[in-house]
């Protein structure tokens, strides 16, 4: 239990006086808002909202009284807040239900969205788990041409949160990336589709559902006001309408995209702005994620995944799964805002990696480009620590044939036997033409190696199916278009 505190272990400033000293039964502290507390656990939330839940029966008798004294404040609290005047009593006169009739989706089972689990969220709204991690979880969909959400089809809509409740929605309407996608999915994003790239059609589409969501919002919670959100090439304005504990967030980027995100009262109150998080902190629990197993495989677990769906989105969706992982706030739309990204795909990325650069410096972190294929030695000094590495290639149906048939296979074979394997796939090499320049690029993520054989783990933005695939250095290298990228402390 010492080591789990040792991982969520952060020092926080106090938060309306609520935070607070606990200390379990083995001496190590830890400072936490006391969310809840049922069938003997207590909700914990840390400063950048990350909750965690942990049986009370860890915590000494002294910080056991605190907890209890602290849920029943919290209840005492909450009925006061029920009874106050003002204008948030106002739209509390409008019942869960009016807002699902105006949504057009089951989101609500009551007035407050914070305390739903994503089993119980994603099963109501069927949308599938995009990617779950020790401590964290996202729903995604890409949703059919009949779907609807305040009224308008939302081309990509994902919910984040915790092992424990929900956080923040985040739906992308009409929009330059999935609008004006011609490929396909995952591999199949890389074979020829055809598209109309016409802007204005792609203005009108923008100004049509920003008409119909706002005036959907309008109509039932009252005239939306304007104010900024967000920071760094995620600062914009949006229109802002509360109803509870929640606030609807409408932005429009003019040929880019509109979006609603529905965020709590409190995170629009400080216009999106994050925390930063501790290095020490951040290192343990990146440490505590590489996983190391008997075959020999070294492999960085609880990288966020982004689906990038059937656009050309590589770039900003493995840039926003790195820098979740890091804990910096992201998002792909916006990252393919600030990179220039065309219609349909294809980013300009030496312009995302001048905005990102930026938002890394602002969380406290430094984003590094490596000339080159990273040598064995390189990889391991970075994987060993738990930091991944963004690294650009050319993703060949050659590459992809044979990671898909390595990764199959490898599994039911001895580490010794199967670098003799990889040696002689290796040297046949010598007999592969290189990828002609502009073929197939893609970006994806180095997150483990192995040292007897040879390879190398990476992960692609194409959900679920491609959360950890194998190939051997030499062929990594050979595929390499010549640049790799690492976000560091």
């Amino acid at each position: 239990m010492k080591a789990f505190f040792l991982i969520f272990w952060i020092t926080c400033s106090s938060l309306n006086g609520q935070f607070i000293e606990l200390k379990n039964t083995t001496g190590t502290t830890i400072e936490a808002r006391v969310l809840s507390f049922q069938n003997g656990k207590v909700k914990l939330q840390r400063n950048d909202g990350l909750t965690f839940v942990a049986s009370i029966s860890i915590f000494d008798s002294q910080s056991i009284e605190v907890i209890k004294q602290k849920v029943a404040e919290i209840s005492e609290s909450k009925k006061s807040q029920t009874v106050s005047s003002g204008p948030r009593a106002e739209k509390s006169k409008v019942s869960f239900s009016k807002m699902n009739e105006a949504v057009g989706q089951k989101l609500f089972v009551d007035t407050n969205l914070w305390d739903d689990t994503a089993d119980e969220v994603g099963g109501r709204l069927n949308w599938p788990v995009e990617s779950a991690t020790t401590n964290s979880i996202s729903c995604r969909l890409y949703a059919p041409s009949n779907y609807r959400f305040l009224g308008s089809r939302p081309y990509s809509a994902v919910f984040y949160g915790s092992t424990d409740n929900i956080s923040s929605f985040s739906l992308v309407f009409a929009n330059k990336g999935d609008c004006f996608a011609a490929g396909g999915v995952a591999e199949e994003h890389f074979k020829d589709g055809t598209v109309t790239n016409d802007p204005a059609e792609l203005e009108k589409m923008i100004e049509r559902d920003a008409e119909f969501i706002t005036r959907k919002l309008d109509d039932i919670l009252g005239p939306g006001k304007r104010q900024n959100f967000g920071q760094g090439s995620a600062k914009r304005k949006v229109t802002r309408w509360d109803w509870y504990d929640h606030s609807f967030l409408v932005s429009v980027a003019e040929g880019e995209f509109v979006s609603l995100s529905i965020d709590k009262i409190e995170v629009a109150d400080k216009r999106g702005r994050q925390t930063k998080v501790a290095d020490m902190h951040l290192r343990r629990v990146h440490e505590a994620n590489v996983e190391k197993r008997d075959n020999g495989d070294v492999v960085i677990l609880n990288i966020p995944m982004v689906d990038q769906g059937p656009k050309g989105y590589c770039v900003p969706a493995t840039f926003e799964r790195c820098m979740r992982y890091m804990e910096i706030p992201a998002d792909m739309y916006l990252l393919a805002m600030a990179g220039n990204t065309g219609m349909g795909g294809g980013t300009v990325i030496s312009t995302l990696v001048n905005a990102v650069q930026q938002e890394v410096w602002v969380a406290g972190r430094t984003l590094n480009t490596l000339n080159g294929f990273p040598t064995f030695k390189e990889l391991e000094k970075y994987l060993k620590d738990g930091v991944p590495i963004l690294w650009g290639m050319h993703s060949t149906q050659w590459f992809n044939d044979t990671a898909n048939r390595r990764t199959s296979m490898r599994k039911a074979s001895q580490p010794d036997m199967w670098r003799k394997i990889i040696e002689k796939a290796d040297q046949k090499l010598e007999d592969l033409s290189s990828p002609q320049r502009g073929e197939n690029l893609h970006i994806c993520i180095i997150h483990g190696f192995n040292k007897t054989t040879q390879e190398i783990a990476f992960t692609d933005s194409w959900g679920p199916r491609f959360t950890e695939r194998w190939i051997s250095g030499k062929e990594a290298e050979h595929f390499s278009s010549g640049r790799c990228w690492v976000i560091e402390y």
